[in-house]
């Protein structure tokens, strides 16, 4: 299949997405508008990990290095542009703050309200937007060749960008996620989200070079590199989420052992099962096999297998925290809804990527890298 097939065919499946999943969503708000912001709010969870991984893995390159960059620079890019679009795509979740959060009527036993408000909630929201979308944009437009990293004299801007990202991420994920039940605390969460969408991202970009483009000299040797990272991030996922566990169970403490009691039964241990399994069981023993990494079936199916999985885990984070769940198909309705117009831009931006390179600007001039 050429890459005009490709992008035909994704153009058409991603409006088919959009409006389905949105007039599911018109009719799950009208039903249950409570339902209708738990979903919102797990899509939003999700796709909002192919920017972020895409912003990650530009920066590391620009620290470290690597060949694997000819390859992956289109599709990270095409990744960074959905930036705005997956950022703000939280308002329709959190114009709905108090049916999702507790903490907007707090009970007077509950002593961080100081950060639990609504004023401060949005204030953070609004800061994480701006952080991220210059981050992406630095990125994007910084002085960089096709394969090259950063200019030098620019590299402890990247340094600098992925320390604030990685803290900014991390108070994000316990603003929306972790406090969905305000008492819960645990300091290895945030580390879990973070290798999620890390994850998520990297899945989704690999994905897209297994399945494009001519597989001629280095590309495969690429490809390889990039499924040994996706290993890297899937392994690092695997032994903070066990960590979590083990320490939450082990201490067994009336505030915290409730959140695993909710997730390890009835339907959701079967949806524990399936991300354990498609995100880590399943691509360990695979990915391990050298040979495997430089199948283009294989590293697209493993590839499918993580972001199904990824799904499933946003799933069962978020929803389990209300008692009364929505219908399934709205879940799936969302995902498709914003998944419609995220995959829209990432098709036009890989399909005119010469208008998103360095060298378009006169000002960047990468050929004078090193």
């Amino acid at each position: 299949m050429n890459d005009d097939r490709i992008f035909r065919n994704a153009n058409i499946g991603s409006v088919a997405a959009l409006v389905i999943g949105v007039a599911g969503c018109v009719v799950g708000a009208v039903i249950d508008v409570t339902d209708f912001y738990r979903a919102w709010l797990c899509t939003y969870l999700f796709w909002l990990g192919l920017p972020l991984a895409g912003v990650t893995l530009v920066m590391v390159h620009d620290l470290t290095g690597g060949n694997w960059m000819a390859s992956a620079r289109p599709t990270l890019h095409a990744a960074i542009v959905t930036m705005p679009l997956a950022t703000l795509a939280g308002i329709p979740a959190f114009v709905g703050l108090g049916a999702l959060y507790s903490w907007v009527h707090p009970a007077t036993s509950l002593s961080n309200t100081f950060y639990l408000n609504p004023a401060m909630f949005w204030l953070r929201y609004g800061i994480y937007v701006v952080l991220w979308n210059l981050l992406a944009a630095f990125a994007l437009w910084a002085p960089r060749g096709e394969m090259a990293p950063i200019l030098p004299g620019f590299s402890w801007i990247s340094g600098v960008g992925l320390v604030v990202l990685a803290f900014s991420a991390g108070f994000a994920s316990i603003d929306w996620i972790l406090s969905l039940e305000p008492k819960f605390w645990s300091s290895v969460f945030p580390y879990i989200v973070e290798a999620g969408w890390f994850n998520t991202g990297l899945a989704i970009v690999l994905l897209v070079v297994a399945i494009s483009g001519h597989f001629a000299g280095s590309r495969r040797d690429h490809m390889a590199d990039l499924a040994a990272i996706l290993l890297g991030t899937t392994i690092f996922w695997a032994y903070v989420e066990y960590s979590q566990y083990l320490i939450i169970w082990e201490s067994n403490l009336r505030t915290e052992i409730p959140y695993y009691l909710t997730r390890i039964t009835g339907v959701w241990r079967a949806a524990l099962y399936i991300w354990i399994a498609f995100g880590f069981v399943i691509p360990f023993f695979v990915l391990l096999w050298r040979p495997s990494k430089r199948s283009r079936g294989v590293v697209a199916a493993i590839c499918c297998l993580i972001v199904l999985s990824r799904v499933a885990e946003k799933w069962w984070l978020v929803i389990p925290e209300f008692p009364n769940a929505g219908p399934f198909w709205l879940d799936v309705a969302a995902i498709a809804a914003l998944g419609g117009p995220m995959i829209l831009i990432f098709v036009w931006a890989m399909r005119y990527r010469h208008l998103l390179s360095p060298g378009v600007w006169p000002v960047w001039k990468a050929a004078s890298h090193g």
